[in-house]
């Protein structure tokens, strides 16, 4: 059951980088191994909260994949959360959190907590999770750079 924790400091602001992961339908456009993401049951609470569910479409080392998760994501604390609600994971959550600093730039936190049905999946993504978060991390960094220059 992998788990994978990564802090990065990165020079935009928290509410750039927030709207950022919270839009999932643009991630086929800079993170490669999603193919596509389809949005649907979006609401928006009083206060900005937004909920949907969020279905992928992902290949990644041979393997074709598509999952679907809830996405609840809250502007005043600068958190996004995503939970599993089907797809080839026994569980999955994951959570983003943007805390703003004096010098006009973000600590990002990623969270994720998962494990694949399929054991061969599983081994594959133990021995590469680490990777796949920096590289996540890595795509998310780079479109910050392209898109709030």
């Amino acid at each position: 059951m992998p788990k994978v924790s990564e802090q990065v400091l990165i020079p935009h602001s928290a509410e750039n980088l927030y709207g950022l992961v919270r839009d999932i339908r643009r991630y086929p456009e800079f993170i490669k191994w999603i193919r596509a993401v389809d949005v649907s049951n979006e609401t928006m609470g009083p206060d900005g909260q937004y909920a949907c569910l969020g279905e992928a479409s992902v290949h990644f080392k041979g393997f074709d994949e598509r999952f679907s998760s809830h996405v609840e994501a809250d502007p005043q604390a600068r958190r996004i959360d995503v939970k599993l609600a089907r797809g080839p994971f026994r569980h999955l959550r994951n959570r983003w959190q943007f805390d703003p600093r004096e010098d006009g730039k973000t600590r990002v936190h990623c969270f994720i907590d998962y494990e694949f049905k399929n054991p061969v999946l599983g081994l594959l993504a133990r021995t590469n999770s680490r990777l796949a978060v920096e590289l996540i991390m890595d795509a998310f960094r780079a479109e910050a750079d392209r898109r709030f220059v």
